[in-house]
This record gives C-alpha cells, sequence and structure tokens, in this order.
C-alpha cells in the first residue's frame, strides 16, 4: 500500500487503496473481541496503578532523607513489614526509642534496633 507510484496526493492515495480493497489484497483491520478488550483494560490500568505506586513511593524517599530518617541505610526495603512498623511509629508520633523499635523489626531484619540509633532509656 505504501508504494504509490509517480506524485503523491491523497486522491492518489485514496484510488490505489480503494483499488487494493477490490482486489482483495488489504487485510481487515484486527478487532478484538470483548474479552481481549477488557484484559487490555485490566493490563493498563495495573500498570498505571503500579506506576503511581513508584511514584508515591518516591516522594515518600524524598520526604525522609532532608529529616535525617535514614530508613535506607538498615533496610533494603523500607516498605517492608519492619519499615512500615517503623513508618507507622513516625506517622503516629510515637516515642523513637528502644523498646518500640525492637517492637517493630522483624525476623529477617539483620539490623539490630543498636543500628538504628535508638538510645536505651
Amino acid at each position: 500500500m505504501k508504494n504509490v507510484p509517480g506524485r503523491k496526493t491523497d486522491m492518489k492515495d485514496d484510488e490505489w487503496i480503494a483499488q487494493l480493497g477490490r482486489c482483495g489484497l488489504i487485510e481487515p483491520s484486527y478487532i478484538p473481541n470483548p474479552e481481549v478488550m477488557q484484559l487490555r483494560l485490566l493490563t493498563r490500568r495495573l500498570r498505571s496503578y503500579k506506576q503511581r505506586q513508584t511514584q508515591i513511593k518516591n516522594k515518600i524517599h524524598n520526604l525522609l532523607q532532608p529529616t535525617n530518617i535514614k530508613l535506607t541505610s538498615y533496610l533494603s526495603v523500607i516498605f517492608s513489614k519492619t519499615g512500615q512498623s517503623l513508618l507507622m511509629l513516625f506517622i503516629n508520633g510515637e516515642l523513637i526509642d528502644y523498646d518500640n523499635v525492637t517492637a517493630c523489626i522483624h525476623k529477617h531484619v539483620k539490623a539490630s534496633p543498636e543500628e538504628f540509633n535508638v538510645g536505651h532509656e
């Protein structure tokens, strides 16, 4: 379809496409069935949600860094169970002491409460 000889004009292109259509040389457009359309919609929506989730996580990182809350120094993922528990301490305005931090640390975390620079009372 793209190789129309001579000068290109819309009229010549239209005539060429019409001629190809009459001869049956043009494949019909693919129109997906409703199930495929729904799956595509859900896939796009999931991708959009994941992008938004990443944006929000980056915003949280950017909020924590200037306040010298450097959880990334001790946790590989600050949105793990331990990270979320520690973030909830900050959000709820609770006292950040040894006992509260110890209660937040789950079994897979290698850092100890002392490494989080939390002093004993």
